[in-house]
């Protein structure tokens, strides 16, 4: 993963919540010194791996700019366990590389994580996807909690339980009891996932098989009879960097996606490991997801959504084997 720059105070916190030894680089557009050093600094971020490195724009986060009472830019926060402990003011090479290496063996042992949770650790905090570890390449990670959920949406899409939303289908904080969705009106389903990063897809997992008992009509969006008639999917189209969501009609209509799923009747996984052509999903801002069952009269349930790449512009991309691409 490249650095990145911090976009909110809650992402921020996300950041040092995650890391205990963390590099704030407070930056500008305007700055030349700021533009002259960024390459070092990138390199730098290959090669001292147990630093998070971020960057914060001194215009648009002026709030953590005066909190840390930056007033020239570059400046370079060193943070451990929340607190700083260190700051270098300028672009000063030889003395930044001398601390951040000194900082990165201090640091041996944490492994960092960006603001969010790796692969690992998500399943691990979670024993309803401790089924799909297998299904995670080495060096990939879910990429979930990089959703942009001020753009997300979806259509003909009813929440399953009352007291639950849309977005639990895709939301890892939300638990397979409470993530269920379903067609509303028809069999179909559309859902529009932005990504607050650019990543590169490897995979869509799809939890669409359950055992367990889904409870009595009265805390259901569906009744009685309703619940009768619920199907699993059958076709899965996908696509990336859509300008918008597709209609239905554009989405059912078109036989060239970049990728189309079928599944069988006879599936016996309860999760659907759909490996995209990785070469085609490189570059991703957002991907849409159209669902159909067999049956149009039927609502077609699914339990969870984990999208699987790499976020970010990653320096060490997972490998695929080779065929995968076809």
């Amino acid at each position: 993963m490249s650095i990145q720059f911090v976009k909110s105070a809650k992402e921020f916190q996300d950041y040092l919540k995650n890391n205990t030894y963390i590099l704030l680089n407070f930056t500008a557009s305007w700055c030349g010194p700021c533009q002259a050093i960024k390459a070092i600094v990138d390199q730098a971020y290959v090669e001292n791996k147990n630093v998070e490195i971020v960057r914060i724009d001194l215009d648009s986060q002026r709030d953590l700019a005066e909190k840390y009472n930056i007033t020239s830019v570059p400046s370079f926060v060193f943070v451990e366990n929340g607190q700083e402990v260190d700051r270098i003011t300028g672009a000063n090479v030889q003395q930044l590389m001398a601390r951040l290496q000194e900082f990165n063996t201090k640091a041996q042992g944490h492994k960092r994580k960006g603001k969010g949770l790796g692969a690992e650790d998500v399943i691990s905090s979670n024993n309803d996807l401790k089924d799909i570890k297998s299904l995670i390449p080495k060096n990939f990670e879910i990429l979930n909690s990089t959703i942009d959920y001020s753009g997300y949406e979806v259509l003909n899409c009813l929440p399953l339980y009352k007291d639950s939303k849309t977005r639990a289908v895709v939301d890892l904080k939300d638990s397979l009891d409470k993530s269920t969705v379903v067609s509303d009106s028809d069999s179909q389903l559309l859902f529009y996932i932005p990504f607050l990063n650019i990543s590169k897809i490897y995979s869509v997992l799809i939890k669409v098989k359950s055992n367990k008992d889904h409870g009595t009509a009265g805390n259901l969006n569906l009744d009685s009879d309703d619940l009768e008639e619920v199907q699993q999917p059958n076709l899965v189209k996908i696509w990336c960097n859509s300008q918008a969501i597709l209609s239905f009609d554009e989405a059912s209509s078109d036989a060239n996606a970049p990728h189309v799923e079928k599944v069988s009747d006879d599936n016996g996984d309860e999760w659907l490991n759909i490996k995209v052509k990785f070469v085609r999903f490189q570059n991703v801002q957002n991907i849409t997801i159209f669902i159909d069952g067999d049956d149009e009269d039927y609502h077609t349930l699914i339990e969870k959504i984990v999208i699987v790449g790499v976020n970010g512009d990653s320096k060490e991309q997972g490998k695929i084997n080779a065929g995968e691409e076809e």
